[in-house]
């Protein structure tokens, strides 16, 4: 079944991995290269990751909770693919994942913007970086913390 579930990701399309081990690997080198030749530009992974440096040198952006070198064979198998997964969040206990959900990630962690509140959501992101990106040029022309927030306000 993992090998289903890796074989029916799309182009532009990540995959989103959940499960309730601990310590394990999830994820790793040669499940992200046979999912970037189905096109998949990254992965999310509520759980353990391994072959960080060759993910790096692959160019697949994938982020998890934590970082093993405990393979994952015969200690989790995949049950389902393509449905809703329950994340541990940050802001509430869990979080719903849906197919069609856009999610974007960096070395902070990871947001899920519902599929119905993209476009209201991407908006409000585009305008407080663009907000940002003032402050930080106020910033660096010699404005103080303080002058730009009183300026810009908080973002």
């Amino acid at each position: 079944m993992k090998m289903e579930a890796c074989n029916g990701i799309g182009p532009d399309e990540i995959s989103v991995w959940s499960g309730n081990g601990e310590g394990i690997c999830y994820f790793g080198e040669l499940i992200a290269v046979g999912m970037k030749e189905q096109g998949s530009v990254g992965a999310l992974v509520d759980g353990g990751v391994r072959d960080v440096r060759w993910l790096n040198e692959h160019e697949i952006p994938v982020f998890a909770r934590y970082h093993t070198s405990v393979q994952s064979i015969g200690r989790w198998k995949v049950t389902s693919y393509q449905e809703s997964v329950s994340l541990r969040g940050a802001t509430s206990t869990w979080v719903t994942v849906d197919p069609g959900d856009f999610v974007v990630a960096d070395e902070d962690g990871a947001v899920v913007i519902p599929q119905q509140y993209i476009g209201r959501v991407l908006e409000e992101a585009e305008r407080l970086t663009a907000t940002e990106v003032k402050i930080r040029e106020a910033l660096a022309a010699g404005d103080s913390l303080s002058e730009c927030l009183a300026k810009f306000g908080h973002v």
